[in-house]
């Protein structure tokens, strides 16, 4: 494909995805965009229409990551009015180079979906570290912004031993705190001890939560349940970074009494630039290897 001479919409998303638009504008593509009625960041360079407009101009489209979140609207909270994903934007796809994060979110809509020409970015291996080391931040400043005390000197305990928890819970150690990790695997715990941090199973990190006076859960199963929160502190806050359903139970927390929240998208809130950046080279470094 010749991407000098190829058209692109951007569909729906985030910041990340309105500052993307701007971007692949800037260095002159044409670019259409759709779903940013609310977008704080000025779209300059780009044409903005509505989106089986954006999608019917362009060869190559852009979606959001996640595409859904209800498996029947486009993820577009920067947009006034629902982005149905019918049969109508899903034939206005076809035919079209689509890139979009979480692509199976999309297939599972329909057979239609699933026949698409779809390029999965958040299957990067690339994008996926990059992402977590943004999201990495984001995690660190929801800490420094809703627990009334300081890094250093915590105790954290960080469920899960994946790409966001190896960037996250060193710069938790290098601010001073005292970070216990809970892994399943043996080679993760020996990982987590070679970095001066303390392993956990599970088992023992539910016994042992009274202790902890933060909790960053980065699991997407149901890890953080009401029994494994029983023992913790009335003044203990619990964060979950795991994508939807999430891994912490928000409603047991609020019967206890316990500071917990979801944060999702942390990039696109805290360094849209550099999310918006690292979605546009994964998907040049995808066109470029064909």
């Amino acid at each position: 494909m010749i991407l000098d001479k190829s058209i692109f919409a951007v569909v729906g998303g985030d910041a990340r995805q309105a500052v993307l638009a701007n971007l692949l504008a800037g260095e002159g593509s044409t670019v259409y965009c759709a779903g940013f009625e609310q977008s704080p960041h000025l779209l300059t360079g780009t044409a903005s229409t509505d989106p089986l407009t954006a999608v019917l101009m362009a060869d190559i489209v852009i979606l959001p990551m996640p595409p859904t979140r209800d498996g029947m609207t486009l993820n577009a909270p920067l947009s006034t009015y629902r982005v149905e994903l019918n049969e109508e934007f899903c034939e206005a796809l076809r035919g079209k180079t689509v890139f979009v994060g979480m692509a199976g979110k999309l297939r599972n809509i329909s057979p239609g979906y699933a026949k698409l020409n779809l390029f999965d970015y958040y299957a990067n291996e690339s994008f996926l570290l990059r992402n977590a080391q943004a999201t990495a931040e984001g995690a660190l400043a929801e800490i420094i912004s809703h627990v009334p005390h300081t890094v250093c000197g915590s105790r954290i305990l960080v469920t899960g031993c994946g790409r966001i928890t190896r960037f996250l819970a060193p710069m938790l150690r290098a601010l001073g705190a005292s970070v216990s990790i809970a892994a399943r695997k043996p080679t993760d715990r020996a990982w987590i001890r070679s970095q001066g941090m303390e392993p956990l199973t599970f088992g023992k990190a539910a016994r042992r939560t009274k202790e902890f006076d933060v909790l960053v859960n980065t699991v997407p199963a149901p890890i953080v349940n009401e029994k494994f929160i029983d023992g913790m502190t009335v003044d203990a806050a619990l964060l979950d970074l795991a994508s939807l359903p999430g891994g912490i139970d928000l409603e047991a927390c609020e019967k206890r009494g316990l500071k917990a929240w979801r944060a999702l998208g942390l990039p696109g809130q805290y360094a849209p630039l550099t999310a918006a950046e690292i979605i546009k080279d994964t998907v040049m470094l995808i066109l470029e290897e064909g």
